[in-house]
């Protein structure tokens, strides 16, 4: 019977360790955040730089902070709703774009205006430039871990060959923001708001004449260039904007060692860096599409440009003027991120 009870013994002692293994301090499992966004895992920017940040957090915090990528509108459907969901704490971070709570960022998407963003990593900067001085204020809801602007749209054309303003006369053309809104308009054309997840549906079914959109959409993961004939490149287009938002109930738990290796992982040469990141991929889209056999490029001439340029200076104009009238020192941010 000895035996026995030495076993016995043994294995109380041995849950009584691990039970109060469980219940120390030193022992608490590390905080794991919830990243959302609506593309698919084979997006740049699930596989370029929101994997590589979880990464780089989870290494430099020795696993004591983590994040878990919920793709593909996994935590709710609709890339509308992204920025609620962050206010909300359905997630700890989400990826927003802009535009689809414009109302809320009037400041910010001056930056978006048509012909404002030369190039991607261009606009970024300037929009870090002014950041302190101008937007944070936009963003009391939450805390911006990175934003940046993307490269300025191009025309997805079904089947009308569009190299002047005239050209663009009565085209339903799908826009995500009130800016590509007053473009089209300005161009004679007829806006029509939507996702870009139900771009590519629109334009092959017709229910849209073209999508005003960034050249990557041309190709993976969108596949635009299936649906459309054409693609005008080299206007004074608007641009979006996008973020990262986190939840401020969520960075507030965090403990400082974690939210400074946060901070230092995000923030402005994050946002430059994906800026660029991201551009490479309109670049090559650009260069994919002139050679492309199955897809008409045009590129307007100076002559034909000069339309499209005046249209842009029109809706800049009339946003300076009704930004004005709410009390917004409009044309001070527009010289500013102009210089």
């Amino acid at each position: 019977m000895a035996k026995p009870r030495k076993t016995l013994v043994r294995m109380a002692l041995f849950l009584t360790v691990l039970m109060l293994g469980i219940a120390a301090p030193g022992a608490v499992a590390g905080k794991e955040l919830k990243l959302a966004h609506f593309m698919p895992p084979v997006h740049i920017l699930h596989q370029k730089v929101f994997s590589p940040l979880a990464d780089d957090l989870a290494k430099a915090t020795g696993g004591d902070l983590t994040i878990k990528i919920y793709s593909s509108e996994a935590l709710g459907k609709g890339p509308v709703q992204q920025y609620k969901r962050a206010v909300e704490g359905v997630a700890d971070i989400t990826f927003c774009i802009l535009s689809y709570t414009a109302s809320l960022f009037p400041r910010t998407l001056m930056l978006a205006q048509p012909g404002v963003a030369g190039s991607a990593e261009e606009a970024t900067r300037k929009l870090w430039d002014v950041y302190d001085a101008y937007l944070k204020n936009e963003y009391r809801e939450i805390k911006v871990l990175g934003i940046w602007v993307m490269s300025p749209t191009i025309l997805i054309s079904r089947t009308r060959a569009v190299s002047t303003v005239a050209d663009m006369k009565g085209m339903k053309v799908r826009i995500s923001s009130p800016d590509e809104s007053h473009f089209m308009q300005a161009c004679g054309a007829v806006p029509v708001a939507m996702p870009v997840t139900e771009a590519y549906n629109a334009l092959n079914t017709g229910i849209v004449d073209a999508v005003l959109i960034q050249p990557s959409a041309l190709y993976k993961p969108w596949n635009l260039a299936e649906a459309s004939q054409y693609v005008t490149a080299n206007l004074p287009s608007p641009a979006s904007i996008v973020f990262l938002a986190m939840n401020k109930k969520s960075w507030n738990e965090l403990p400082a060692k974690d939210q400074a290796m946060l901070d230092k992982l995000t923030g402005r040469e994050f946002s430059i860096k994906t800026s660029v990141i991201w551009s490479a991929l309109d670049v090559e889209a650009l260069s994919r599409a002139k050679t492309d056999p199955n897809i008409g490029y045009i590129s307007p001439t100076a002559a034909q440009r000069a339309g499209f340029e005046a249209a842009a200076r029109e809706v800049v104009e009339a946003e300076l003027i009704r930004l004005e009238k709410e009390g917004i020192a409009a044309r001070e941010i527009f010289k500013a991120i102009s210089k």
